[in-house]
């Protein structure tokens, strides 16, 4: 598939696999984040609730994040009348941080702010709790392209689309991009790509790991829901 350029930054337009990075050490830890606090308008209720193969969406989006930041799990964005959490995996909970001086409405950006903020390591990532496809695998693969010479790891769906929501970031330079934006009143995450060097991994890059089909499938209305559980049973 060819790439229409154009809808990439233009300072990365054409860096994809043929970039030349420095990896990072492969010790490194990352905290991890599950972005649970969307308003689940399209869905009608709390889509972090519901369940597919046994599992809440956020339990799922935890599990799979579990596989490279071990206890260091978060889920960002509940409040006082979710179900307790489960507890195998020792999850912190933490409600959306408050911009200074600024009544935002609920958006990805600011649950990226509140991980941004929270987090302790140099990289951390975070995962949409309604992408139920997301394995280990995607999100091991993604963190081997965290290198000295980036800020930002986002995976390209097989559509062409940016997906900032299953992605690794620096702590160092996006929260500051992030604080700019929203003190802007810009809450359009797909702009912070173009704030700090992104390096988007092209889906052909992760197309041979298994799911790969269904990695980016995204829970936002009933008939995602019942897509899923189709895949899912299928």
């Amino acid at each position: 598939m060819k790439r229409e350029l154009n809808r990439l930054p233009p300072r990365l337009q054409g860096r994809g696999d043929r970039t030349i990075i420095k990896p990072m050490d492969q010790s490194m830890h990352f905290d991890g984040f599950v972005l649970a606090g969307g308003a689940s308008s399209r869905m009608g209720k709390d889509k972090a609730q519901m369940t597919i193969g046994g599992m809440k969406l956020f339990e799922r989006a935890a599990t799979a994040l579990s596989e490279i930041c071990h206890q260091s799990v978060s889920v960002v964005g509940r409040c006082e009348t979710y179900d307790p959490l489960f507890t195998e995996l020792d999850i912190a909970d933490l409600p959306d941080l408050r911009v200074r001086g600024k009544n935002l409405p609920r958006a990805p950006i600011i649950g990226l702010y509140t991980a941004l903020t929270k987090a302790k390591t140099p990289w951390m990532t975070v995962l949409a709790c309604d992408l139920p496809f997301v394995t280990g695998d995607l999100m091991t693969k993604l963190s081997g392209f965290c290198s000295e010479e980036f800020d930002a790891v986002v995976p390209v769906q097989r559509d062409e689309r940016p997906q900032p929501l299953c992605a690794f970031y620096r702590r160092e330079s996006c929260l500051p991009a992030v604080e700019r934006m929203l003190f802007a009143g810009d809450l359009k995450l797909q702009r912070l790509m173009s704030h700090v060097r992104t390096r988007f991994v092209n889906f052909e890059e992760i197309s041979a790991l298994s799911g790969s089909a269904h990695f980016f499938l995204n829970v936002n209305t009933i008939e995602n829901y019942e897509s899923a559980q189709r895949i899912f049973t299928s």
